[in-house]
């Protein structure tokens, strides 16, 4: 199954949640959806490219910004992402899904990437401003995940305080700008090559409440400061969940990373 637990950082397969454990669709699967808005820089202002995923599911957790905050660990780090399709079948939604957000409205269409239906839009992406409120409508379809209506609010622009590498035996203390949301966390991801490789293959993920300040402990980022190749990441995450009929969910994940990808 896959564990109940915050959304991974930056969300690096948009639309993936990460995998602990897998195991076969059972008849008794519900409908879980999800549709992920993760904010990229552009010469005038902030885009986003929206990606819906769809699926019939038994036991998928339904990630969240709200807990647990203020706690570090160590694992494993791998550029390499399994996408949920890989292991569950995807469902319809309806034909398209229409966004209205920052004074605009646009649709995302359901396209086949890889054994995945990913709704995508038909443009590279959209301009919006961080922080703004969307308001997303899905149609449903009869046969695979139910309509839902919601509006949410997205992620406000995250600026990061510069820090310096600590000493051995010392904490790092880390600085934002804070955002207050009860619906945000803040993920800090220390990546580092554990033995002295020469690829990233360890990381420290932090996630902390979205208040501006706080501390990663000095036996987790001891070996990051002392590691030859090593680099960071943070991402501020907002999530709207929301049950839906057939005991399933919906999940609106909305991040902003420090550093801000452009747009493509």
């Amino acid at each position: 199954m896959i564990r109940r637990r915050t959304v991974p950082l930056a969300l690096a397969a948009l639309a993936s949640v990460g995998v602990a454990c897998m195991e076969s669709t059972s008849p008794s699967s519900v409908p879980y959806g999800f549709v992920t808005m993760v904010a990229q820089r552009s010469l005038t202002g902030y885009t986003a490219s929206p990606v819906g995923t769809f699926f019939g599911a038994s036991g998928l957790g339904v990630p969240t910004a709200v807990s647990p905050w203020d706690s570090c660990r160590l694992q494993t780090y791998s550029r390499a992402t399994v996408g949920l399709g890989e292991i569950y079948p995807s469902i319809g939604a309806g034909p398209a899904i229409q966004l209205m957000v920052s004074g605009r409205t646009d649709s995302i269409f359901p396209g086949a990437v890889g054994r995945e239906v990913q709704y995508r839009l038909r443009t590279a992406s959209v301009p919006y401003v961080p922080g703004d409120s969307v308001r997303v409508v899905i149609p449903g379809d009869a046969d695979g995940y139910p309509a839902i209506t919601f509006k949410a609010k997205t992620a406000e622009v995250l600026t990061v305080t510069d820090f310096e590498t600590p000493t051995s035996g010392t904490r790092l203390d880390v600085r934002w700008s804070p955002g207050h949301d009860l619906n945000n966390t803040v993920a800090f991801a220390f990546r580092y090559g554990a033995l002295n490789a020469d690829t990233l293959n360890t990381q420290v993920s932090c996630q902390f409440r979205d208040d501006g300040a706080d501390s990663v402990p000095a036996k987790y980022i001891g070996a990051w400061a002392q590691a030859r190749i090593r680099t960071w990441v943070v991402s501020r995450v907002r999530t709207y969940v929301s049950p839906v009929a057939r005991n399933g969910y919906f999940d609106f994940i909305s991040t902003f990373d420090v550093p801000t990808p452009l747009s493509p």
